[in-house]
């Protein structure tokens, strides 16, 4: 028969206090509960016994008989310190592992502009008005290699709440378009840039993009966005918090033109616009 173990709390000045416990390795302190082996007198704290269900020492057949493995209640968390060197470089790895699918998960996703300038266009429609983009959108970023152009299309019953929604979390395109009875609220509360520096600078393309005046689009003195080329029922404009405004105008001046020279037959009926019941996102800083 296997004679009993003993476990004592150790003295501060008992003879194993420093030494190492057999099987995690770490130093028996005053106070620890300690179980010495009965046959090999190799010492443990009381856990690693527990868990060991005996003696850790290679070669010793001593199994615990009366300090056993025992799930009665929490025993605290000094047993967690207390592991094996198999232990613990397991659940250094699991950590690892952890880490490093969380990095993984949380990596950003591939970034198609690949360092250029990005400038964000959004624009409502379907699948006409994305065949009828693309093909241009596609053209220039392959021609380009210091700018990028983050085209999207949106169905117009949702339009103006995901932009409503874009501007209040201050990650809106660059460029988007409005419908026609939202243009004064925008211009009003500063949502949208004020063109009217652009216009002036470049009368010829303010004569083209406005042949029957600007009047009808002024707001506070300003002008604020440019009509749809082919009188649809669309005013295109420029966030007022783009950090690339100057390139906005150009690529902005840039799409007018095209629009104005090849817009389909098929997209010439007006957009049917959900009015959004959400706030206009920002106060007047």
């Amino acid at each position: 028969m296997e004679k009993a173990e003993t476990l004592i709390v150790l003295p501060a000045d008992h003879e194993l206090a420093g030494r190492q416990c057999i099987i995690c390795g770490e130093e028996l302190k005053a106070n620890d509960e300690v179980v010495v082996c009965p046959r090999c007198k190799s010492p443990h704290h009381a856990d690693c016994w527990r868990e060991a269900a005996g003696c850790g020492k290679h070669g010793c057949p001593t199994v615990a008989v009366a300090v056993k493995k025992h799930e009665t209640g929490a025993r605290g968390d000094a047993h967690l310190l207390r592991r094996t060197p198999r232990e613990k470089a397991l659940i250094a790895l699991g950590i690892v592992l952890v880490l490093g699918l969380l990095a993984f998960a949380m990596r950003p996703g591939p970034d198609p502009a690949a360092g250029r300038t990005a400038i964000g266009i959004m624009v409502p429609g379907g699948m006409y008005e994305t065949n009828y983009y693309e093909p241009f959108i596609d053209e220039f970023n392959n021609s380009q290699s210091e700018l990028y152009l983050s085209f999207s299309v949106t169905p117009s019953i949702a339009y103006q709440q995901k932009l409503v929604v874009l501007l209040g979390a201050r990650d809106a395109p660059d460029i988007f378009s409005l419908a026609e009875e939202q243009y004064a609220m925008f211009a009003e509360s500063k949502g949208i840039l004020d063109l009217t520096p652009y216009l002036e600078a470049e009368p010829e393309l303010a004569a083209r993009f406005f042949p029957d005046g600007m009047e009808q689009y002024r707001v506070d003195g300003g002008i604020y966005g440019v009509p749809h080329p082919r009188r649809r029922n669309e005013i295109f404009t420029i966030w007022s918090l783009s950090s690339n405004p100057d390139i906005a105008w150009d690529i902005l001046a840039m799409l007018l033109e095209k629009v104005s020279t090849d817009w389909p037959e098929e997209l010439s009926s007006d957009v049917i616009f959900e009015p959004s019941q959400l706030p206009l996102p920002w106060g007047d800083e």
